[in-house]
């Protein structure tokens, strides 16, 4: 599985399961989306959906990680899952991560901040593949950019 089926699975898994409903927000699509990407870590995350949600705090103790990228990886996948948890990874930790790892980060990122939306799709040769949506982004900071200059205008300095 790429990293695409991976995310659709348990995406789908996660709807499935949950009590209320199939109705994911966007916590979860980021959390699902770093979890997917990389096959360990899938796997591990595969074990920790139930119908509560993603039982992160059960995966983090439980679970050993292969590689120190790994275990950050699933530290920031639970704090863009839960908002309140602490994320131990430093700038210097992330930087040294590979670089798929790294994208996948920043991607999921963009996820749960609402900048991105993804779905996945086959592609012409029938793999499974990421379509990601910045539509959403792209209007956040148009607008910001418009702010921005409304404020730099004469007569518009805040008191």
């Amino acid at each position: 599985m790429n990293h695409a089926e991976r995310y659709e699975y348990l995406v789908n898994k996660m709807a499935a399961i949950r009590w209320r409903g199939s109705d994911l927000d966007a916590s979860y699509y980021a959390a699902l989306f770093l979890m997917a990407s990389h096959p360990t870590l899938f796997q591990k995350m595969d074990r920790y959906l139930c119908p509560e949600g993603i039982d992160f705090t059960k995966m983090m103790r439980k679970e050993e990680f292969e590689y120190d990228w790994m275990k950050i990886t699933a530290d920031a996948a639970r704090n863009l899952f839960s908002w309140n948890s602490k994320c131990a990874a430093t700038p210097f930790e992330i930087s040294r991560m590979p670089a798929p790892a790294i994208r996948a980060l920043f991607t999921a990122c963009f996820i749960a901040n609402g900048d991105y939306m993804v779905s996945v799709r086959e592609n012409d040769k029938g793999e499974k593949v990421f379509e990601i949506d910045d539509s959403a982004g792209k209007r956040r900071e148009a607008f910001n950019l418009q702010m921005e200059q409304m404020m730099e205008a004469p007569g518009m300095e805040p008191d």
